[in-house]
Order: structure tokens, then sequence, then C-alpha cells
């Protein structure tokens, strides 16, 4: 059975964005059988321009979170959707190197459980953004990665999961971008294997991000700070197995 390319693309009030996202896509020669996206409300201003998109391409649709609001509920809401296959959360602010999915899906074809992209590994780059933010990120990233930890961009939303083994996991986040964190945390501690690609992110010009970084910040350290300790064990454990 030919396995289902998946994108799903959580959006709030995007407007006109999600029309720019579609065709960087498309330019970008990205296949795939199934491009969602996951809204909140009627009312939402990205829904219009998802219509006009779905009338011209019948592998778009709009999906309706009935989880509850926010972004953590729109994700859980959308990984419910998940079929067996490569699933890849793109988000709409339009900030992601598009050009790497395949390469994403090549390594999904090879065994790999999610494929991260990283911006902090050799090759990889980020334009703009707020300097306190960027600089979080990438210290708490590489220094994962110093430990042992099989990728140093773990908190970056743009991702690809087995959509089989995405569907088996119950989303404990309760804030919302920290879910990458955490479906990556339980994906290394159960030894799934964990890959990564070099890319690039710029920070997005159009519309305002819905990030707030004090506010999640708590919520990023639930996750992150045992990963902190478990991950030189879980290190030291494999190269005494190899031995």
């Amino acid at each position: 059975m030919k396995p289902i390319i998946q994108i799903m693309v959580p959006v709030y009030n995007e407007g006109e964005t999600v029309l720019k996202l579609y065709h960087n896509i498309v330019n970008e020669g990205v296949e795939y059988d199934k491009l969602f996206f996951v809204y909140d409300m009627e009312s939402d201003t990205s829904l219009p321009f998802i219509k006009l998109l779905a009338e011209k391409d019948q592998r778009v649709s709009a999906f309706k979170n009935n989880v509850g609001k926010g972004v953590v509920n729109a994700m859980r809401a959308g990984f419910s959707e998940a079929k067996p296959g490569p699933f890849i959360v793109v988000m709409a602010d339009c900030s992601d190197k598009l050009s790497v999915i395949p390469q994403m899906i090549e390594l999904w074809t090879r065994g790999s459980k999610i494929v991260s992209p990283s911006r902090y590994m050799v090759g990889g780059k980020q334009h703009g953004g707020p300097k306190f933010k960027k600089l979080l990120s990438g210290l708490s990233g590489r220094f994962l990665s110093l430990l042992g930890f099989p990728t140093s961009d773990p908190t970056n939303n743009f991702k690809l999961y087995d959509g089989e083994w995405l569907k088996s996991q119950t989303i404990e986040s309760d804030g919302g971008f920290e879910v990458a964190l955490e479906l990556t945390g339980k994906a290394f501690i159960n030894s799934m294997k964990i890959t990564q690609v070099p890319t690039e992110w710029w920070d997005r010009t159009d519309g305002e991000s819905n990030f707030k970084l004090w506010k999640w910040l708590p919520k990023y350290l639930r996750w992150y700070l045992p990963l902190v300790f478990i991950t030189p064990y879980r290190k030291l454990s494999c190269s005494r197995n190899v031995n």
C-alpha cells in the first residue's frame, strides 16, 4: 500500500498568507497527498483563502479543531488525523525552507520516526527574529546535542513524524509550541530513530507571531530539563551496549 504523504498546517487568522504558503509548497516541488489546514473558529480569516485553494486542488482541505481553542489543541486535533505514512507539520508563517521536505521523506523511508530540520547544525541558518529567543533556542538545542541528543533543534515545530507512531502518542503539553519538544523527547527515550537535516528559517514578514516566549518558557522546561539528565545516561548506556 502506497504511504500517504500528509502535510498539516495549523492556522489562526493567517488570511492571505495561506496562499503564499501553498504557492511555496508547489514551487518547491513538494509532493503530497493531503494538505490540510487546522483552524479553531469559523470566523478565521484563513478560511476563505483555504476554500479557494480547495476548489482548484482537491488534496487541500480545512479541518475544524473540535478539541478546544489554542495551538496545542489544534496540533492535537490535527495529529488525530494521522494515517500511516510521513506526517509533516508546517507552520503558516512561511518561515521554513520547504525544499528540504523531499529529503525528510527520503529519511522516513529509511526508518526514521522523526526527521527534524535544524537551524543549528552545520549548514543550518536562522535569519532575523528576536535576539534573545534566537540565543535561547540555539544554545539550548546545541547543548542537548553535545550531550548526545540526536537533533540540535528539538523545539522546531517544522518536523516530519511517522504517522503510525504519531497516532499512538498521547499529547500531554498544555501550552502550545512545546509539543515538538515533547514528541521528540518521547521518541528519544523510547529509542525511536531520529535524524536531522540542515534547514534555514526566516522571521515572518506577514502578520504577527503567536509565540509568547515568557508565557511558554516554563512549558518548554517541563520537557527540556529531564532530557538534560536523561540524554548523557542514554548515550553512555548505548555505548556500553555497543562494546
